[in-house]
């Protein structure tokens, strides 16, 4: 600006004390509005610059790709032989593709690629660090195809082995590192050759080869998601079909042919669309570092890159986005499409031309579950993503928008800089240990159609029923059922291929409804209905007839509960029952850790419960006693207010105080005094936790203004409340000159009177030259804090736990933690009180944990993120903190 933001101004007292007019708290607002969107700049700038591709080392990556391309035109000649006789292959190189049936007709000749392009995000200038992949495509020449290449997998047997033959020449070549295989987003129909530079470039890129059939050889029409091209005689080793019999469509493995035969037709549509449109640059690397740091870029079914890529083409096509945006706002458009628009129900095409001979989205919606189709109205670009999945993609779009619009929190930071793996997401996890299992699933669910589709991949074809197995079970008790991405890892052409169980467990995620996830009740329909009959097939056993209050006899299933923890845990109880009643899936296969962590605050060798129960009794005791003190009879002063203190009237006490009644055998009993002494041969008797209640008096002139007579008053006080609590309640009580002891239930509460104006006079300092002045003692800040910041702060979390049932367990698991590590004497009660609390009241990016054991993962990566140095740690309890 031409003027200084910042110039001296004399003001008056007046003046300076004075509030401000609503135009300079709007002033301010703009002034804070453009401070921020400057900020935001700065970071996203920053962010870019870490992330993307210096050109001295893009000329390291160009000489690289020249010097494969040289070697590429020089690899030999093969002979033409049978698809299965592979003798000619030396032994220094598998074959990258599980050859399943091995039989099959055909035969393949090696011949030089007729054509090598790079495709894809390097030449786009969207690949970003850390790991930069350059793909190129390498055109298998005409000749070594023939008629019905399309049928049971022959192309793809070609296909493995002509990278097979390339690989065992380049593995001699001291150019490379390392020469290993891959699957492409773990599809084992589609094996890639991975080559890296050697010596010190070999971090520097990953050249991935893909192998294309050559152009116009396959018609498209035969590749339509309708049409069959795996015949089921041939999958099932059966040698001839049966006349007559149809065949099942194959979409999925369709989809994968055509895939190759538009890789370097999407890169020219790209190139078009990135023309005059450097936003879309920054754009991509700030989504492809959003879908990073939620793990759903990597994997079979991801949303790679190349899937946000063809979004922000189809926005800028439907004029959602224009040529003039930053990055910045690419990434808004983007993220508030997913968030608003539904690709399972309602698909997309980039396609242009309204072809009727080309397949409907109606169509592709048959055959998929997501659907978006690439500009040749063919391919689906989601072919293999899960319904579930994209559901989750939505879901932490919604989730990122609402936090890029809240002005009171550093959305760059929690959008883009804050990871959110599974494990701190979701509220409840589980394993499928062995994934083989979903073999026998297959069977049970009867999917011979979709392993045929899917090439004999189990796990890619059971893993949308189970899902939707699950989300049935569920329903109502979560908001999203979420799984992890199969990922295959790389190996050395001398191995064989990992088979579809060597992606390792499989993990799913349940995010939670909390009003409804602990029901023991899963109520169906009245037994009369047609629908009680499917009710009972999904639920088996377990679905039983009941009558209900208003008289109906329904079908119902009742889980077994007795306990808040065990309530918790009702979703593993339908989890487990589910997978083994349709998928055979036995219980010793499922890992479920929605309480791992919870033994930590349980007591006792029998003890089921977490103690949650033990703190309900107490505040019950509490309130009634808060209730006798409202009423009492004679006071001089009424009760103006009682508030708890202690650590269990907010449910965050480790161990909460269990009700103890003395054993009169164990004592001798002095009748005078009404007092129980311990025996000498007897057991010590139990210690009572004394639970700590603020009782304050109502303000009147005939207090005195004198500290010590307030004491006095107060001594007098504890006497008369014991005295009436035993008279009009028959409650044991014993005074003492600064509190009560109350005897109720089996517990002790410690009734302490408060006047309200005690801490002010306690703060009353008189000067030498005889004036009055006020100022903080030590005395005054400990009865305010007593008397006023402790009752708060107990009201206001007790209310808390009304919100979040999961906040009192989580608190004393994070103070198990801290005692663990000997912290504890560093570390107040209400501070770790405070942290938890700020999970909760500010959860973003998450949603707040209905799940202790995920509250108290995310504490402790709170407390090792959290930048405590710069930035202020601010709890806005009660939302009593504006942002003005």
């Amino acid at each position: 600006p031409a003027a200084p933001l910042l110039q001296p101004v004399r003001l008056s007292r007046a003046e300076l004390y004075r509030p401000p007019t609503s135009e300079e708290l709007q002033q301010l607002k703009e002034t804070e509005d453009l401070f921020h969107s400057g900020l935001l700049s700065l970071q996203i700038e920053e962010l870019l610059k870490e992330v993307t591709l210096k050109e001295t080392k893009k000329k390291r990556i160009n000489a690289f790709l020249h010097e494969i391309n040289t070697l590429l035109s020089s690899v030999p000649e093969t002979s033409e032989t049978d698809l299965t006789d592979q003798a000619w292959l030396p032994k220094g190189v598998k074959v990258p593709f599980l050859q399943v049936p091995f039989s099959v007709k055909g035969r393949f000749r090696f011949l030089p690629p007729a054509e090598v392009n790079v495709v894809g995000s390097y030449l786009l200038g969207t690949c970003i660090k850390p790991e930069i992949n350059v793909d190129v495509a390498v055109t298998m020449p005409r000749e070594i195809f023939q008629d019905k290449d399309n049928l049971n997998q022959r192309y793809h047997r070609k296909r493995a082995l002509y990278l097979a033959h390339i690989a065992h020449h380049f593995s001699k070549e001291k150019l490379f590192g390392s020469v290993t295989f891959a699957y492409m987003n773990s599809n084992h129909l589609k094996p890639i050759l991975l080559l890296r530079p050697q010596g010190k470039d070999e971090k520097l890129v990953t050249v991935r080869l893909h192998a294309c059939p050559a152009p116009g050889f396959f018609k498209p029409s035969r590749f339509y998601p309708s049409k069959n091209n795996v015949r089921t005689a041939w999958f099932m080793e059966q040698g001839t079909s049966k006349e007559g019999a149809p065949e099942p469509p194959t979409p999925h493995y369709n989809n994968s042919i055509l895939c190759d035969t538009v890789l370097q037709s999407h890169l020219h549509f790209l190139s078009n669309v990135a023309t005059d449109f450097p936003g879309m640059k920054d754009g991509l690397a700030l989504l492809k570092v959003w879908l990073h740091q939620r793990q759903l870029s990597k994997g079979l079914g991801c949303f790679s890159g190349f899937l946000a890529s063809m979004l922000v083409a189809y926005l800028l096509m439907k004029r959602k986005i224009v040529k003039m945006m930053s990055g910045y706002q690419v990434l808004r458009n983007v993220l508030q499409f997913l968030a608003t628009t539904d690709l399972s129900m309602t698909g997309i095409s980039l396609a242009k031309d309204t072809d009727a001979s080309l397949p409907s989205l109606d169509d592709f919606h048959q055959a998929f579950e997501v659907v978006f189709v690439d500009p040749s109205g063919l391919v689906n670009l989601c072919a293999d993503m899960t319904a579930s999945k994209y559901h989750q993609v939505q879901f932490e779009a919604k989730c990122s928008m609402e936090v890029l619009d809240d002005s009171t929190v550093d959305g760059f930071q929690l959008v883009l800089m804050t990871a959110k793996p599974m494990l701190r997401a979701f509220d409840h996890i589980f394993h499928l240990k062995h994934v083989s299992k979903l073999q026998s699933a297959c069977k049970k669910m009867q999917l011979l159609n979709e392993l045929m589709d899917r090439g004999g991949n189990y796990v890619a074809a059971a893993l949308p029923f189970v899902v939707s197995l699950l989300s049935r079970g569920l329903a109502g008790r979560v908001l999203l059922v979420a799984h992890s991405l199969p990922q295959t890892p790389e190996w050395h052409i001398e191995a064989e291929p990992p088979k579809h169980k060597d992606i390792g467990p499989l993990t799913f995620g349940l995010l939670f409804v909390p009003e409804f996830a602990a029901s023991a009740l899963e109520k169906g329909p009245q037994a009369d209905r047609p629908e009680a009959q499917d009710f009972r097939a999904f639920w088996g056993e377990k679905s039983e007839l009941r009558r209900f209050q208003d008289g109906t006899i329904c079908e119902a299933v009742v889980w077994e509960a007795n306990t808040v923890c065990q309530k918790r845990l009702i979703p593993e109880q339908i989890v487990r029952h589910l997978l083994w009643l349709h998928a055979d899936i036995p219980e010793s296969s499922i890992y479920y850790t929605g309480a791992l962590l919870e033994s930590v605050v349980k007591t006792g060798k029998e003890v089921s419960g977490t103690g949650e129960e033990a703190m309900v009794s107490v505040v019950c005791s509490y309130d009634d006693l808060s209730r006798k003190l409202w009423k009492l009879e004679g006071l001089p002063l009424t009760v103006t207010a009682v508030q708890g203190v202690h650590p269990a009237l907010r449910y965050t006490d480790v161990f909460p105080p269990v009700p103890m009644k003395p054993i009169y055998s164990f004592h001798n009993r002095i009748r005078n005094k009404d007092l129980l002494l311990p025996s000498e041969d007897r057991p010590c008797p139990a210690y009572i936790s004394p639970l700590k209640v603020v009782c304050h008096m109502e303000g009147s002139g005939r207090w005195p203004q004198d500290k010590e007579a307030i004491k006095r008053i107060k001594a007098a006080f504890h006497l008369q409340l014991a005295e009436l609590l035993q008279q009009q309640h028959h409650l044991i009580c014993r005074p003492t000159v600064t509190h009560t002891d109350v005897y109720k239930d089996g517990y002790v509460f410690r009734l302490q009177v408060a006047y309200h104006r005690e801490p002010l006079i306690l703060k009353e300092v008189v000067t030498p030259e005889g004036m009055l002045k006020y100022q903080d003692t030590e005395e005054s800040q400990q009865l305010e804090l007593e008397t006023l910041h402790l009752p708060f702060l107990t009201s206001s979390l007790h209310g808390l736990q009304q919100q979040h049932p999961a906040f009192g367990c989580t608190c004393r698991m994070a103070k198990r933690w801290v005692n663990a590590q000997l912290l504890s004497d560093h570390v107040s009660e209400e501070c770790m009180d405070l942290l938890v609390a700020y999970l909760f009241l500010q959860p973003a990016p998450f949603t707040p944990p209905s799940s202790p054991q995920v509250g108290f993962l995310r504490f402790l990566n709170f407390l090792a993120t959290f930048d405590w140095k710069n930035s202020p740690l601010i709890v806005n309890l009660n939302a009593g903190l504006t942002g003005e």
